[in-house]
């Protein structure tokens, strides 16, 4: 492709000078000699040469040029016009130079972009870079294309900050901002058929309620874009394409396929609020927020509660050595070094097991090693004679070395004030038991939001006492907000909403009423408030993103009693 350009453009530049070169030899010629007719025409007068002189100036390279470059444009030859006056740059003076500048830009003005993107690549080119750039700006926006235009002339204004045409370049950007801005249409993004419909209808019911309540509120016509991603990355990108081009103020979603969504989202420089926990998303690009609850929140909220509500000072961790206890065993390894409090266990377990018993013994402290005072001692070689009597002094001893066990075992305390299990209720029916057997009992039993479960409820019961939990949503808290969320889904839908309705009509809440401030007029402007620490008091309780897009809340704590899940009051 590119040797076709060269070769191309190799063509025109030897017809470019071949057009120089007969310019310049008519220039040179001598001048015709009169024809003497029978001698009666005489010789003019000195006067006369010179006012013919006079009357005939010479005509410059560089305006001869000129005027065969303004014959091309004029038939619509819009590139040939353009190689001629480059060449004609060459060969102008300063006065000169002026005047061509401003009938490039004549041209460059009814240029299409292919032809000026094909300039601006040519090595050592007289017609100015900045003025090419700036046009193909331009003329992108002409031809409807917002999104090239913004990004050649945001290179524009990179480029050259100091350039006549700034100020005009970064008017024209911003007009082009606020027209593909649309503040009360969202779009959305969820799987609602496939394998995962489940959880994209789920979190529909939550975006939709919110409509409804913003649209009561307000008296304002919100609108829902609503795209199924199908969960499949490649129906994701062009759900985001066609978002754009549907001048969306923002997104919300997706569940999955985060990846793909947020390279696409930040190329098109869409805000989009990614329901993932996936902590890393919001770092990979100026448009992309995250809201979910993650696990790095979770084990800050236990943290916090424990060691400064609790004052707990010592903590053990029992872990399933998979990827999910691994995780959450070392960030809430590292809470506590934060707190400055003591691991005095960490003991990892095999999940597909029934029987935890060697790790929680390893916790209780069951197999330190054995005292002197218990060991055996060695005894000579007996005799025939003494074999009575050593039999019933090993009976005594034995007795005796019984008793000191049993005493020993009483004597064994837990040295831990609490214990963490990142763990699902199908393992905890079966571990909590077994450390009550082993007598592992008046220490917190500390969990992430898997623990919040009706499961842990009946299975375990009498085995969850001073549980502790973490959630992103709990549907009877005494907050406000969520109260009034709970009962209006109820109403609406039902049935009780989970974390997954809540967080969702949260999320859409808060990018509908961000947009309405009268101060946001583009994506760019919505992206910048929503980065600017706004607390959004909602379902999920209060929330706030930082300037790398990460939410941040209070999360729900916990406990058990009487069979029911309480609130845990800070």
């Amino acid at each position: 492709m590119m040797s076709k350009y060269l070769n191309f453009f190799h063509y025109k530049y030897i017809m470019v000078l071949f057009v120089i070169f007969s310019l310049s030899a008519c220039t040179m010629l001598p001048a015709k000699k009169p024809i003497e007719k029978d001698k009666e025409i005489k010789e003019a007068p000195e006067s006369g040469k010179e006012k013919i002189e006079t009357d005939s100036p010479k005509i410059s390279i560089s305006e001869s040029l000129s005027i065969q470059a303004k014959k091309f444009s004029s038939q619509g030859n819009f590139q040939d016009a353009l190689l001629i006056y480059n060449q004609a740059l060459s060969k102008a003076s300063e006065v000169e130079k002026l005047k061509l500048i401003s009938a490039i830009e004549r041209v460059l003005a009814k240029t299409p972009v292919k032809i000026i993107q094909e300039f601006i690549v040519i090595k050592n080119i007289h017609i100015p870079r900045s003025l090419l750039l700036y046009w193909l700006g331009l003329n992108y926006a002409t031809e409807n294309n917002n999104l090239k235009s913004r990004e050649i002339l945001e290179s524009f204004l990179v480029q050259y900050p100091d350039h006549p045409y700034y100020s005009d370049a970064a008017d024209l950007l911003n007009d082009l901002k606020k027209s593909v801005f649309n503040r009360y249409t969202i779009g959305c993004l969820l799987p609602l058929t496939g394998k995962y419909a489940i959880f994209g209808q789920r979190a529909l019911t939550g975006i939709q309620l919110a409509i409804q309540e913003l649209s009561k509120k307000y008296d304002k016509q919100f609108q829902l874009i609503i795209k199924d991603t199908q969960a499949n990355p490649d129906i994701t990108i062009d759900a985001i394409q066609q978002l754009y081009h549907q001048n969306v103020a923002a997104i919300i979603g997706p569940l999955l396929m985060v990846n793909q969504a947020a390279q696409e989202a930040e190329k098109f420089q869409i805000p989009i609020i990614a329901l993932t926990q996936k902590s890393d998303f919001p770092l990979k690009g100026d448009y992309l927020f995250s809201n979910f609850i993650t696990p790095e929140m979770q084990v800050k909220a236990l943290g916090d509660y424990l060691f400064l509500n609790l004052g707990i000072k010592k903590v053990a961790i029992l872990y399933p050595n998979e990827k999910y206890g691994k995780k959450y065993m070392e960030l809430f390894w590292d809470v506590v070094d934060e707190h400055g409090g003591e691991i005095v266990g960490v003991e990892p377990y095999d999940g597909k097991k029934t029987d935890f018993a060697d790790p929680i013994q390893k916790l209780t402290g069951q197999f330190f090693p054995i005292p002197d005072f218990l060991k055996p001692k060695s005894v000579e070689p007996e005799t025939e004679l003494d074999k009575d009597q050593t039999d019933i002094d090993l009976t005594h001893t034995d007795a005796r070395a019984d008793t000191r066990d049993k005493e020993e075992q009483e004597k064994i305390e837990i040295d831990f004030e609490a214990l963490f299990i990142p763990d699902s209720p199908s393992n905890l029916d079966m571990i909590l038991p077994q450390l009550a057997y082993y007598d592992a009992r008046g220490m917190y039993l500390v969990g992430t939001n898997l623990w919040h479960n009706k499961k842990l409820l009946k299975d375990v019961k009498g085995y969850n006492k001073r549980a502790v939990i973490a959630d992103g949503f709990f549907d009877n808290s005494q907050n406000l907000a969520t109260l009034e969320f709970t009962k209006k889904f109820q109403a609406v839908f039902n049935k009780k909403p989970k974390f997954l309705e809540a967080i969702s009509f949260d999320t859409s809440s808060i990018l509908f009423l961000t947009a309405m401030d009268e101060t946001i007029d583009s994506r760019q402007s919505l992206k910048d408030a929503l980065k600017a620490s706004r607390i959004f008091k909602g379902a999920t309780g209060d929330t706030f993103f930082d300037k790398d897009g990460t939410a941040h809340r209070n999360l729900f704590l916990i406990t058990i009693k009487k069979g029911k899940f309480v609130e845990i009051n800070r």
